[in-house]
């Protein structure tokens, strides 16, 4: 394998590695075990300095991979945006031709009706069908 390939290799390990974990410690899970890791104090008191200390610890480990975890997913969130801009900037731009088209064929047909009108009222009016006589 060439430097490359590992350097890639590792970049997408880390990757996953960072998702995972901040998917795991974002969950509620998670949550419920860090309260109860919390509250251990409560119930032994003689372990808070080390709990205080892997407290401290977990803190510092966790934070940063949260973060990374976060600004990979996003990755995906942006590109998705732009995909999305640019698939709703091609449907206006239809929109807008179709709306001209619309536009273009109601002049169309507000310029007959006014013609049709103008005829009608140049042409003197029939006289209505005589009625058919008994026999």
């Amino acid at each position: 394998m060439s430097e490359a390939s590992h350097v890639n290799l590792i970049s997408r390990i880390n990757d996953v590695l960072a998702m995972r974990v901040t998917l795991l410690v974002g969950s509620i899970w998670a949550f419920y075990a860090f309260v109860i890791f919390g509250l251990t104090p409560l119930f032994w008191p003689q372990y808070e300095e080390q709990i205080l200390y892997w407290s401290n610890f977990l803190q510092l480990i966790f934070l940063p991979v949260i973060t990374v975890g976060t600004a990979i997913m996003s990755r995906g969130t942006e590109a998705r945006a732009a995909q999305d801009h640019t698939a709703i900037q091609k449907e206006f731009t239809l929109l807008k031709e179709m709306h001209r088209e619309h536009s273009r064929s109601l002049s169309d047909i507000g310029e007959d009706v006014r013609r049709l009108a103008a005829r009608n009222k140049s042409e003197p009016a029939a006289s209505p069908p005589a009625a058919p006589t008994p026999a």
